[in-house]
């Protein structure tokens, strides 16, 4: 009787580990990186990396869908597996492809995107395509009411977007300019300085007589002559009067 129970409890737990395992959603087996992962950012770079789920066949292309405010024009491509290429059919998406890697190796690629939108997350649709004509679809866009789908899109969280940058107060310098200004070099010489004015009109005394003068010493040494050889005649005239 016991083992019966026991046998009885055993396939029930099987069960309910069955039906538990049934019910679970597939995780995501391709992934999204942003960098810098914040809204508004210029010059993104995705990384996208398309894991290989085939025992058989090898990835040959992935097609990604933009979230809105990324058109196709804006993705250029970085890096992906040899032989790849970008390709853009529609202005939504677009897709990478080239000879299939080998089984079991993973498909990873990188664009840049000249603009994130300024939103706090972004979710890229992803069309996963072997060589066999297998594709993988993940595509359903994570919501409140569906927190983990079965096929989720890689969903990315964006910081909020930098504040705008202040204009720096411009300050005057004061270092003089190296050059004068032509106006202050062709400026007439009635600006110059009062004090310049009194040095032209009156220049510095000198130790030589002024050309002027010359005649009065002249005249003055002639008179002192004439008085000296007056008085000696009237002295020689006494002495012969006394005589």
């Amino acid at each position: 009787m016991r083992r019966r129970y026991f046998a009885l409890a055993v396939t029930m737990l099987a069960g309910a580990a069955c039906a538990v395992a049934i019910g679970t959603p597939a995780s995501a087996h391709t992934g999204v990186k942003v960098s810098p992962a914040r809204a508004g950012a210029s010059n993104a770079v995705v990384t996208v990396n398309a894991e290989a789920e085939s025992d058989d066949a090898g990835v040959k292309s992935v097609q990604v869908f933009l979230p809105d405010g990324i058109t196709a024009p804006d993705v250029t491509l970085l890096k992906a597996p040899k032989g790849w290429k970008l390709s853009s059919k529609a202005a939504d998406s677009y897709t990478v492809g080239g000879p299939a890697v080998p089984v079991g190796t993973d498909a990873e690629h990188q664009v840049r995107v000249r603009q994130l939108p300024n939103a706090p997350q972004v979710s890229f649709k992803v069309l996963q395509t072997y060589s066999d004509g297998r594709v993988d679809r993940w595509i359903e866009v994570p919501s409140a009411g569906n927190p983990e789908p079965a096929n989720p899109a890689p969903t990315v969280k964006l910081a909020a977007a930098a504040p705008p940058a202040s204009a720096a107060p411009t300050t005057a310098s004061a270092t003089p300019s190296a050059a004068p200004s032509s106006a202050a070099t062709d400026a007439p010489a009635t600006d110059a300085p009062a004090t310049d004015a009194a040095v032209t009109a009156f220049p510095a005394a000198s130790d030589e007589p002024a050309a002027g003068n010359g005649g009065l010493w002249i005249g003055a040494g002639v008179l002192l002559a004439v008085l000296a050889a007056v008085g000696g005649a009237l002295y020689v005239r006494q002495r012969r009067r006394q005589l």
